[in-house]
């Protein structure tokens, strides 16, 4: 079962119509103003967002087969659409909804995971599902320029071919009794409201506290995509500079995850996280004393290292805190305030830059970041926390009444 949602995972990252070449197709097939396409790959973005928080839900109150294929037939239609409309009202409604397909799969995973596995297997089983995306990442910009330059529909054919493949793995995932699920009463959680399942993660005290540092370390973490390439060509160099070292990020998942994962196992979760934190931090700290393409590579390395260790514990994290039933509305929340990161962050960071110049962001991304470690550090150190305990009570949050992390 988790190796078809591993082949799924995969095959979804390959054939994903990402922004950069949502834009260049609707650029070269569409003929709209390059402004408006600005617009709607805006509203990708805001769709993406929205699409993880519905996709916990609803993978929680129908069962992963149901929430992914939902989310391929949504991808599909997005797509045929795409393809038979210049028009920009329609256009708008087809990206959100493509946007939101991209994410609404996701926290599907944690559902089967938290189902189908035990808890000892979970980082590893994240671990492997974070590197399979990357590895779809990896190959599908090369794979979509190549196919750009055929013919932009066959970008369109991508994504098709995938998401029909996807669908047809998902058909084998489990629904909404699978083991460990909700006994019986077919809905999240013993049936509570939508609405409710959604809220339930940012209700429970130790995981909104875990949601907020999460954001912090996004609002660091993405400005990847927004600043720290205007900081690399502010040093003189070249675009294709940029991208070859950050598509270095990428090739060290690959290569190290397995390892460093494995090599971690024997760390406990608490000191993984601040680890992980801590090498973030310093990563994007250190670009405020780089100046080549290879000292931009060696701090690229650093927070690298600290990506690989928090992205599988985040969501064994979650999984293990999550109350019954409602393990893809916690995955979920984590992917809402992760997107969120990047919503907020780049303008965030292009206004510091602005006004107060690349060495006072990096220095602002290395102070956020020590205080997001020294927050783990004394979470780990509260009274009676338990690491394999959950979160508040149900009278709070929902969840099962078990006592507090």
């Amino acid at each position: 079962m988790f190796w078809l949602l591993f082949a799924g995972t995969l095959l979804n990252r390959l054939g994903i119509l990402v922004p950069a070449f949502l834009s260049l197709f609707l650029a070269a097939e569409t003929g709209v103003a390059t402004g408006t396409i600005g617009v709607l790959v805006g509203l990708w973005g805001a769709g993406s967002v929205a699409g993880s928080l519905v996709g916990g839900a609803l993978a929680d109150r129908v069962g992963p087969r149901r929430a992914v294929l939902f989310s391929q037939a949504v991808s599909l239609a997005a797509s045929v659409t795409l393809v038979c409309t210049q028009r920009v009202t329609v256009l708008a409604c087809v990206v959100l909804l493509s946007g939101c397909a991209s994410t609404l799969h996701k926290p599907a995973g944690a559902v089967v995971v938290s189902r189908e596995l035990p808890e000892a297997g979970h980082v590893r089983a994240f671990g492997l599902l974070y590197w399979a995306s990357n590895i779809g990442a990896a190959v599908s910009p090369a794979v979509s320029g190549v196919l750009l330059e055929w013919d932009p529909l066959w970008l369109i054919a991508l994504n098709i071919a995938t998401a029909v493949a996807y669908g047809a793995v998902a058909t084998r995932l489990p629904g909404p009794s699978g083991p460990s699920g909700p006994s019986g009463k077919g809905g999240p959680a013993g049936g509570r409201s939508p609405a409710r399942g959604l809220l339930a993660p940012f209700r429970s005290g130790p995981v909104a506290r875990f949601l907020f540092l999460s954001f912090c370390l996004a609002l660091i973490y993405l400005q990847k995509q927004s600043t720290l390439p205007l900081d690399m060509a502010a040093h003189g160099l070249a675009p294709h500079t940029y991208g070859l070292v950050v598509s270095l990020n990428g090739l060290l998942i690959i290569v190290l995850q397995p390892f460093v994962s494995r090599s971690a196992e024997r760390l406990g979760m608490d000191t993984q996280f601040v680890l992980a934190g801590l090498l973030v931090a310093v990563g994007f700290g250190a670009n405020a004393v780089a100046g080549s393409a290879w000292s931009y590579a060696l701090a690229l390395t650093v927070w690298t290292l600290g990506e690989i260790l928090l992205v599988p514990q985040a969501s064994a994290f979650l999984v293990r805190h999550a109350p019954e039933g409602g393990a893809g509305s916690y995955q979920g929340a984590y992917q809402f305030v992760w997107n969120l990161g990047l919503v907020l962050g780049a303008p965030l960071g292009m206004t510091v830059r602005e006004r107060y110049g690349g060495d006072t962001l990096w220095a602002g991304c290395l102070v956020l970041g020590l205080g997001v470690v020294t927050a783990y550090a004394l979470s780990a150190r509260r009274p009676g926390r338990s690491r394999h305990s959950a979160p508040d009570s149900a009278g709070t949050d929902g969840s099962d009444g078990r006592e507090e992390s």
